[in-house]
């Protein structure tokens, strides 16, 4: 079972008070909800379908309103792959074998990692074709694309992209698109009939109203002490503005050694990068949150074929005007829009929470904080010292 679900099993608690404290390894997150407490039994965390799933299933409260691989076979090895998560149209193609605990175990193999399927068929009016598929599952083919992406968090809603490839963004207005993703998400992953008004505008209040960062820090302690600005309280106070991190900036020069890393990582995302001439805020630009203010999407190379994984599709595409090709393992905003230019491209996410809910980036390829600042390193030049990966690590878990 869920957490959620064995908290409301487990003498009857229905809700959390703010601040209530989630273990991850390096410390303890939490959630402050506008609402005043974590409501378990809103309409967020009741199934609106027919499979048993409902929108906590896959946006955990102690995971910051995500999944990760832990929860995923953890709900896997309590109830041998008959938890509603593990349903076939999440398996690893929606015709595998889940007969057998066995046959579950291997069909469900994505799903235990936190990534749930997608079928993509390329639109009508791309502006390319593709010419090739090599899909590990057998399924994928250059018609029916077939890939595998992270649940982003249901919290610090800022900014008014919706979805990884913005599929479910209604215009700059965030509200009407998350009860475009609340609507869709009922009728598909939840497998009901169009839900009501209510049940829709229920589950999108709950969402809109939680914030989720990390709260204490093993060697660190709180992150609201000393005059620093961390945890959930202060991110849900922080509006959507452009600007730069000033979490920890009363950390600078502390005589606590932890401190102090964590204000001179923060300083490192903040700045420029001389060798690439880039900043980490240059696209995580949302002050204290770091989406991106105005919701525009980037291409940072996690999809590039050079990076997938053995159980990743590759998929050729092939500009219709210039003829030039990428090979990808998933096209991103491309799909939506059907432009050459977006292929590739994803929601700049917000990256408070960061220590609750690895692995990172659509599609989990950064098992840890260390291996998303070397992907950058890789993929677009950043250049850090050891000592400096180390401070921006720090300033990331503290987030």
């Amino acid at each position: 079972m869920s957490s959620e679900e064995y908290l409301t099993s487990a003498g009857s608690i229905d809700h959390l008070p703010n601040n209530f404290p989630f273990l991850n390894a390096a410390g303890f997150s939490a959630v402050f909800s506008a609402q005043g407490s974590i409501d378990l039994t809103n309409e967020f965390n009741t199934p609106q379908g027919t499979n048993g799933r409902d929108c906590g299933t896959c946006h955990l409260v102690s995971s910051g309103w995500g999944m990760t691989p832990f929860d995923g076979n953890l709900l896997f090895a309590l109830t041998e792959g008959t938890h509603p998560l593990f349903n076939i149209i999440d398996a690893n193609t929606p015709t595998s074998d889940v007969s057998t605990v066995e046959a579950r175990y291997a069909s469900y193999s994505m799903l235990r990692q936190g990534k749930f399927l997608r079928l993509r068929k390329p639109p009508a009016t791309a502006e390319f074709n593709v010419t090739a598929a090599s899909d590990p599952f057998n399924f994928g083919t250059t018609a029916n694309l077939l890939f595998f992406r992270r649940p982003l968090p249901t919290a610090n809603f800022k900014s008014h992209t919706v979805m990884w490839d913005g599929a479910n963004t209604v215009g700059t207005d965030l509200r009407a698109g998350l009860v475009k993703q609340a609507r869709s998400n009922v009728t598909g992953a939840q497998q009901g009939m169009p839900a009501t008004d209510a049940v829709i505008n229920a589950i999108v209040d709950q969402e809109m109203a939680f914030s989720h960062a990390q709260l204490y820090m093993w060697g660190v302690g709180r992150l609201d002490a000393g005059g620093a600005h961390g945890g959930p309280a202060a991110a849900a106070a922080q509006p959507l503005v452009a600007g730069r991190f000033d979490l920890y900036d009363a950390w600078m020069g502390s005589h606590h050694s932890k401190r102090a890393q964590i204000a001179r990582g923060q300083e490192i995302f903040n700045n420029v990068n001389v060798p690439s001439g880039r900043s980490c805020a240059g696209c995580h630009n949302a002050a204290n949150n770091g989406q991106n203010v105005n919701g525009t999407m980037f291409n940072v190379g996690t999809s590039d074929a050079s990076r997938a994984k053995a159980d990743m599709a590759i998929y050729t595409l092939q500009n219709k005007t210039t003829l030039e090709t990428i090979q990808t393992t998933d096209p991103g905003k491309g799909f939506v829009t059907g432009l050459w230019s977006d292929v590739n491209r994803f929601k700049t996410p917000n990256i408070r929470g960061l220590a609750a809910r690895p692995p990172y980036f659509h599609n989990g390829i950064a098992a840890t904080l260390l291996d998303v600042v070397r992907h950058y390193e890789n993929a677009l030049g950043f250049v850090f010292t050891a000592h400096e990966e180390a401070d921006l690590v720090a300033f990331l878990t503290a987030l």
